[in-house]
């Protein structure tokens, strides 16, 4: 059937079952948004003679109003919330990158650390190990009902998050057959059963959630992580600013992508074998995305003004390559194949560039030729990365 046909066919369809009236107010697809406000109350359940019935209260007790006091009338749903609105109002989230999960809590290690004793205590997991020094609880052997032919075992690992007093708990699970002598365990890469991995985070992100934020915090678990901060703004002298991140090269490259594409930034463009991304940056776009007369979907008509963005997005990564100049920095750019030829060009915006040393993963941002930006710039670029990572 070829596309006029099949829309000939559709249109045909509609008008022969709008003419059947099953459609509109007296309809059987009509809208039926408003019923709920014809809902009849119904008695109480009655229990069998010999039945003592317990006590209960109304969970959801609906007052009594007479059918006079109230005029039917039509609801209007009100939108939600634009997405940036919320970013960070959540205290406990669950992050995943490829096949690792792991469960971030907007409150510092010390006030994370006995709650995650509370949550084994009250599951009834007994901690052979608890060492607040370096982050780790692991429970006594265990098992579960639908393998006995196993015994199994949990790490907790609980450390700071790349952002400002949060906490991020890896889980790992192990199994070993039941008759297996070994108590030493020697933790893998990777849980023995993702499944039950699974299950642990999702049973303790939620118990977390239902905590109170509590003042409560453990002395001994201010040691977690031994002070040092993941994320830092490094401004050496006669060198442009830098971000340090204390994470692997896959974990950093995947946090800086969700920064370059959030707020005020966008991404455009990204090498992942050269580390860069292409990006624009405009303070404008964090004001526009939560206008409270915009709403939910306000974001694609102000993208649609965005000259800065329609511009950008006209780069193709050859123009991109082509006008950076390796000789701007050779330490930088010079492992970097396919640079230059055709530098000189007018491309707004900026590149961020990747790199790893061996003590940590660095990130800086240079104009589209390579050079570096003044720094008082470059500092303000990077904070707005810092604060975007997750």
């Amino acid at each position: 059937m070829t596309r006029l046909t099949a829309g000939a066919a559709l249109c045909i369809a509609s008008v022969a079952l709008s003419g059947c009236g099953i459609f509109g107010d007296d309809g059987y697809f009509r809208d039926r948004s408003d019923d709920y406000q014809m809902a009849d109350s119904l008695p109480p359940l009655r229990m069998p003679e010999g039945v003592t019935p317990k006590q209960q209260e109304e969970l959801y007790e609906v007052p009594q109003v007479s059918s006079g006091d109230v005029e039917p009338s039509e609801f209007e749903v009100p939108r939600p919330q634009a997405l940036s609105v919320n970013v960070g109002l959540d205290r406990v989230k669950i992050q995943k990158l490829g096949s690792r999960r792991w469960v971030l809590v907007s409150q510092p290690p010390e006030e994370v650390w006995p709650q995650l004793h509370y949550f084994l205590r009250t599951s009834g997991l007994q901690l052979a190990r608890s060492d607040a020094n370096a982050g780790i609880m692991e429970t006594t052997w265990l098992g579960f009902r639908e393998s006995p032919e196993t015994k199994d075992k949990y790490r907790l690992r609980v450390e700071s998050g790349v952002q400002p007093d949060t906490t991020e708990i890896h889980v790992r699970h192990y199994s070993l057959p039941k008759d297996d002598p070994r108590n030493e365990v020697t933790w893998p890469e990777q849980s023995t059963s993702p499944e039950r991995e699974g299950w642990m985070i999702d049973e303790m992100s939620t118990a977390l959630a239902a905590e109170a934020s509590g003042a409560a915090a453990s002395l001994v678990a201010q040691a977690i992580g031994g002070g040092s901060v993941k994320v830092q703004l490094l401004e050496p002298a006669r060198r442009d600013p830098f971000l340090s991140l204390d994470l692997s090269m896959d974990r950093a490259w995947a946090t800086v992508a969700h920064a370059v594409n959030s707020g005020a930034y966008r991404m455009h463009l990204e090498d992942e074998e050269r580390r860069i991304f292409y990006v624009t940056f405009d303070q404008d776009r964090e004001l526009t995305e939560g206008e409270e007369d915009g709403g939910w979907f306000s974001w694609g008509s102000s993208d649609e003004e965005d000259k800065l963005a329609q511009s950008a997005s006209k780069v193709t990564l050859q123009q991109l390559l082509g006008n950076v100049d390796p000789t701007t920095d050779p330490a930088l750019f010079g492992g970097m194949t396919g640079l230059g030829g055709a530098t000189g060009a007018d491309i707004p915006g900026y590149i961020v560039v990747v790199r790893s040393t061996p003590d940590a993963v660095e990130v800086r941002v240079r104009d589209t030729s390579g050079k570096p930006l003044k720094r008082a710039r470059a500092s303000d670029l990077l904070m707005a990365i810092r604060q975007n990572l997750i």
